[in-house]
């Protein structure tokens, strides 16, 4: 067999890439993605051969991380590069804890690299005489090593003889760079400088003798490197407040050392070299992330962690002894490694000590909330399987066709002759939450896909339409999302909210929002995007909806959940009278799949939402109130049984999220998937929380409730008050609470002024109780 040769092998030329490339193809190796780099040859030709393309790795930001250096405190922040999932929450979580305990702080004891050559000799006594002579002439073959660098110090050589060979282990000091190349050329003159000087003065000539004998454990653990050095030797320590621990980490510190020493010792017994959790995680990421050498990540995170309880908190120290990094030469000198570099103030010159004082620090943030995870439960929630019972074939991407859209296409364009389907990108374009989260647990086709359809009208006119098609996720594949989320914030929540699915508003969503949209398009509801068909296969898992792509240029007000100040009366009366409409012309009988929200069924997870939001996300003067909402969720029940008012479907996300205004004043109304029967003061009191100012006057509130109230014939103003005070309750127990409480993890900039804002609506609601 003939073997070929790809051809340019040694060059990194545009030229000699094509060349590779078209030798892959011609040998049908598909690499059309890979090729697409951005890399420019002249930055890269020292750092690769036979270059073909790039792959891609995502960087997460970490931090703020409080950094005590000296006498300064700083709040450094971090890139990292990763793919697996929840790494950089976990990065961020120690982040935070190390932070809101006052930091943590570092110290380099020492930067060392080291080669190892090795001499063999005819017997024993040639090389003990060898080994005496490097001893006497140190000076000298130092001299001939550093002639070879403006940066490296050769700092001792260490002899070791094994019958009749010598080991020699040359120690350098190498300043900003990780010194692997560096102190190969150095050992190598100074290798051939002190054989033939040593052959001189004794007569003595080597057998053989090569540059590394493996003695440096290059890119390899050694216990020898850990107690004299390859690599930078730093320590990172804190002290946890015990308040944080239980706040944060939902653990004590008790508890943390009482599965610490056992762990520890085990570990020992086994022969782990050192002791850490998943010291490689954070190492790896950053290493990616700033241009370090890949191989060495194994001999860099070697870590050994320790705990010690102290009055009022735990001390937890990370030393790593052998981390071999550059904040200079290797990969650091490409574009964007550097710029991650530069996030950390860590390039160039004189910054490598910084540079390995910050990873240790980012490196124990991830050692403590990983290691509070385990103890406290919520390392097995987060990964527990709440998996499928069997494989369903998801809809692929190459199977989003001209015809698969057509096929999904209602009565809009059966008098027009389309011509093309063709999927359009779009920044400003995002998923909502729920299919956020929903995206955490499967790699399903979920969010929103937008679509350019050109057509020919009945008078011939070429016409452009754009559509949004809208790849809901299953109902328990929101709750799976939600419970990682949970998991990660207690354990405890976790349990109770999947014990509570069925009675949640996220229970048939993936079918709610389709019937809605079907049952709106029929009724000639006109205030809603366009509607334009659905594709729904429950064998495979799809549910799709198509509708009126909503383009910014074309709206008045949108996309406004941190903006109240867009909203002026007229636009708010305007969309109140518009879901009034809504509200009163709906037929319950209508749908299938819209339940009847009953939160005191799910009183549990609620009464733990509330607990931690009191605890950890309250602002102290909300406290109060906040308690007593918490102590009123048994009694929601009874207060709902106290008011008459006639319940209808609630779109239940009612927030300028989901609300649009166009340019011609008419309101959209959108996202449905959360809609559930309860009073039609709900989804008021929701909308009036986001578009308030938080300066709002009593009369100014009143102002829209009795507006809303004068929508409808024959009621009672006692009674509409007290269900507006009943469905404000709910609404900040049950969904503020969830902003708040997934704000530990993914904050919502809205949330805190909105909460602030039903608050106070509350207050003047009961003022008048």
């Amino acid at each position: 067999m003939e073997i070929p040769i790809i051809p340019g092998r040694g060059l990194v030329t545009s030229t000699a890439t094509n060349m590779r490339l078209d030798f892959l193809e011609a040998n049908d190796i598909d690499t059309n993605i890979i090729s697409e780099a951005t890399l420019e040859f002249q930055d890269i030709r020292g750092n690769i051969e036979s270059y073909i393309g790039s792959t891609e790795i995502p960087l997460g930001i970490v931090g703020p991380l409080l950094f005590n250096d000296q006498e300064t405190q700083e709040l450094v922040y971090c890139p990292a590069g990763t793919l697996e999932g929840a790494l950089i929450a976990s990065m961020n979580r120690g982040a935070k804890v190390i932070s809101k305990s006052k930091g943590f702080s570092a110290e380099v004891k020492w930067q060392r690299m080291t080669r190892s050559p090795m001499f063999i000799f005819e017997n024993v006594e040639e090389a003990s005489i060898f080994k005496h002579y490097v001893k006497t002439a140190f000076l000298s073959i130092k001299e001939a090593a550093e002639a070879h660098t403006n940066y490296g110090k050769l700092i001792a050589i260490n002899c070791i003889q094994d019958i009749n060979v010598i080991h020699t282990k040359f120690s350098y000091e190498t300043r900003d760079a990780s010194g692997q190349n560096m102190t190969t050329t150095c050992t190598w003159h100074a290798m051939l400088y002190l054989v033939e000087a040593f052959t001189n003065a004794t007569g003595v000539k080597p057998l053989d003798f090569v540059i590394e004998g493996n003695g440096a454990c290059d890119k390899k653990v050694s216990q020898y490197n850990i107690d004299s050095g390859r690599g930078i030797h730093v320590v990172a320590k804190c002290v946890l407040s015990e308040e944080i621990i239980t706040k944060v980490l939902r653990t004590t510190s008790d508890k943390l050392m009482r599965c610490f020493h056992p762990s520890k010792k085990l570990a020992e017994k086994d022969g782990m070299v050192g002791y850490n959790i998943n010291v490689a995680n954070a190492i790896a990421a950053i290493f990616v992330a700033t241009g370090q050498d890949l191989a060495s990540i194994h001999e860099s995170s070697v870590g050994i962690l320790h705990l010690e309880q102290k009055n009022g908190g735990l001390y937890m120290r990370l030393t790593l002894p052998n981390l071999v990094i550059g904040s200079i030469g290797g990969g650091t000198s490409l574009p964007r490694q550097a710029q991650a570099l530069k996030i950390m103030d860590c390039h160039g010159s004189g910054k490598v000590e910084r540079f390995a004082k910050l990873i240790a620090g980012f490196a124990l943030g991830l050692e403590i909330s990983t290691y509070a995870a385990i103890v406290s439960g919520e390392f097995a929630k987060a990964h527990e399987k709440l998996g499928r019972n069997k494989p369903v074939q998801w809809l692929l991407p190459s199977e989003l066709t001209s015809s698969f859209v057509q096929s999904s296409l209602n009565g809009f364009f059966e008098d027009k002759q389309i011509q093309h389907i063709q999927p359009k990108s779009h920044e400003l374009l995002e998923n909502g939450i729920l299919t956020n989260i929903a995206s955490k647990v499967n790699k399903k086709i979920i969010g929103f896909l937008p679509f350019q359809i050109d057509y020919i009208q009945q008078n011939g006119i070429a016409q452009t339409k754009d559509v949004l098609i809208k790849s809901k996720p299953l109902d328990d594949e929101v709750i799976k999302g939600l419970h990682t989320i949970a998991a990660s914030i207690s354990p405890t929540l976790s349990d109770v909210l999947i014990k509570s699915k069925r009675h949640l508003e996220y229970h048939n969503c993936h079918l709610k929002e389709i019937e809605l949209y079907s049952y709106l398009h029929k009724s000639g509801f006109e205030n809603m995007p366009k509607y334009f068909g659905k594709h729904v296969n429950p064998k495979r898992e799809i549910f799709m909806l198509i509708q009126e792509f909503l383009s910014v240029s074309d709206m008045k007000i949108m996309n406004t959940e941190n903006d109240p100040k867009q909203w002026k009366p007229g636009d708010i009366l305007s969309v109140m009278k518009t879901i009034t409409q809504f509200h009163q012309e709906v037929k319950l009988e209508d749908f299938t799949h819209v339940q009847e929200f009953q939160p005191w069924k799910v009183s549990e997870l609620y009464k733990k939402m509330m607990q931690i939001l009191i605890t950890e996300c309250a602002e102290v003067d909300q406290k109060n109130v906040l308690e007593k909402l918490h102590d009123e969720i048994d009694d929601l029940k009874n207060q709902e049984k106290e008011i008459h008012v006639e319940k209808t479907i609630v779109h239940n996300d009612f927030n300028p999220r989901n609300i649009a205004i166009r340019n011609n004043g008419m309101p959209v109304i959108y996202d449905w998937e959360l809609a559930v029967i309860d009073v039609p003061q709900r989804d008021i009191v929701e909308f009036l929380s986001f578009t308030l100012l938080p300066s709002f006057k009593k009369d100014e509130l009143y102002f829209y409730l009795k507006t809303h109230y004068q929508l409808y014939d024959e009621v009672d103003w006692n009674v509409w008050i007290k269900t507006y005070r009943y469905a404000l309750k709910v609404y900040i127990i049950t969904r503020l609470s969830f902003y708040e409480v997934s704000g530990i993890l993914i904050a919502y900039d809205f949330s805190k002024r909105v909460l602030k804002t039903a608050l106070k609506m509350l207050k003047y609601l009961e003022e008048d109780a």
